[in-house]
């Protein structure tokens, strides 16, 4: 599999590209890098943690432009909700917006009741409340963000991260959160979908946690975990981050380390590396990244200045695993065939479209071998919703290591089989993360019995 190069193509025709940034510009002020705040815990016993926030509209600076949108408590990214595995986590979320929305609850294992979307809940209304509680499972870095109208209010910064810590791992000196994000015409209300223009890469502008082209000065000598979420709805980051050390992906620590440069983060997709502090500054950067392809054509762009540099900390303690991929069974028990994207068609998932689909029934606790086949033009990261997905091989080659997900590329005529073990009982999604692909028809569902 490509390392962490998903990909999918999307309408970015209305992502404008607010004006760019070049590396060599120093004469203006530059932000100090902005981090979202950690949500406060309301419950003070032990073994739960309970947090309220509110759905509002928002306006957000992004360079010099403000954009009229909304976010949770008024940001985007919202406040952070940390929990400990076997944390029971409550949400009290106060809907002040003029519009019906719902939290779903991104790469987490939840009941089916709290997965946010409209199969089982009707959604918030203005001026409603609803409370959301279960059980947090496992740890990771996983995100919150609507599934209603889903397209417009991520688009407008309805998300923020949900950070699950294992009693098991060592605290690093700092804990952090990355967002990135490209804003465009659609956040004002004043841009149009084209579900079948490819993006340019070469247009579009970043943020990092809303700050444009900020510096981030490290404290010498300190070992830093920085948690990566990609909220675009349409845009692909090709980081370029010399000297990171690798910890894992969306489902927490992969089966092994490993030291890496480049890192290809889809929509909805995330990743954990290790920052060690040492002499810098070091610029890390985003390449053009096409979905109608991978790598394209153009010069890098700057997202961010790290002050402090890298590799003098020493790593932290993690206790990786060491486990391999899971062996292939041989054998497919769903599958699903990409399709679509030509002008006057939906976006199909085995031929059907989002509602008119058949779902399958798969017993709880079941091993499934689920195979991915990409016959479009363009490539789809995969999103399962209250399930976790092993990679078994990529056109017919297996990882290097474990490697445990929720959002997973499917590459342009390519073959992806995962094994899937459903632990919660339910209907639940499945669909591209590239959102207006899902607002197109490209959603399936598997009934878990």
């Amino acid at each position: 599999m490509m390392f962490w190069a998903w990909a999918c193509v999307a309408d970015e025709s209305s992502e404008r590209g607010l004006p760019e940034v070049p590396a060599a510009e120093e004469a203006r002020a530059r932000p100090e890098m902005p981090f979202p705040p950690d949500a406060v815990d309301l419950d003070p016993e032990p073994g739960r943690v309970a947090y309220a926030l509110g759905a509002q509209a928002a306006v957000h600076l992004v360079g010099d432009e403000e954009i009229v949108g909304y976010g949770y408590d008024g940001m985007a990214p919202g406040p952070t909700l940390r929990a400990t595995v076997g944390d029971v986590l409550t949400l009290d979320l106060y809907n002040t917006l003029e519009v019906a929305t719902t939290v779903h609850w991104h790469g987490m294992e939840v009941p089916a009741a709290m997965d946010g979307v409209e199969l089982v809940q009707t959604p918030i209304p203005a001026g409603g409340a609803f409370t959301y509680t279960f059980p947090v499972r496992h740890a990771g870095t996983f995100w919150m963000h609507p599934h209603v109208d889903t397209d417009r209010q991520v688009d407008l910064g309805l998300y923020g991260v949900v950070v699950v810590d294992s009693p098991d791992e060592p605290p690093a000196d700092d804990d952090v959160v990355l967002v990135f994000d490209a804003w465009d015409e659609a956040e004002s209300g004043d841009g149009a979908a084209d579900d079948h223009t490819p993006p340019d890469p070469r247009t579009v502008t970043w943020t990092v946690n809303g700050a444009l082209d900020p510096r981030w000065s490290l404290s010498a000598g300190a070992a830093v975990r920085a948690r990566l979420l990609n909220a675009s709805n349409t845009s692909y980051l090709a980081l370029r981050w010399p000297g990171v050390r690798r910890l894992g992906t969306d489902q927490g620590l992969w089966g092994a380390p490993g030291v890496v440069d480049d890192l290809v983060l889809a929509p909805g997709d995330r990743a954990e590396v290790e920052v060690l502090a040492g002499g810098g500054p070091l610029d890390v950067v985003t390449a053009p990244w096409s979905a109608a392809g991978g790598a394209a054509w153009g010069e890098p762009r700057r997202l961010f200045t790290v002050e402090g540099g890298l590799d003098t900390a020493p790593p932290l303690a993690m206790v990786f695993s060491g486990a391999g991929p899971p062996p292939d069974p041989g054998r497919t028990d769903l599958l699903y065939v990409f399709q679509g994207g030509a002008p006057d068609t939906d976006w199909l998932i085995n031929g059907e479209a989002w509602p008119e689909v058949t779902v399958p029934t798969v017993a709880l606790g079941a091993e499934l071998v689920v195979e991915l086949r990409n016959l479009s033009a363009t490539e789809h990261p995969f999103h399962v919703h209250g399930n976790r997905l092993a990679v078994v091989s990529v056109d017919g080659i297996a990882p290097d290591t474990l490697q445990v997900e929720d959002t997973v590329n499917v590459g342009i005529r390519s073959v992806v089989r995962l094994l899937m073990v459903p632990s919660e009982p339910g209907r639940w999604l499945a669909h591209c993360h590239l959102l207006s692909h899902e607002q197109g028809g490209m959603i399936a569902a598997i009934d878990v019995e």
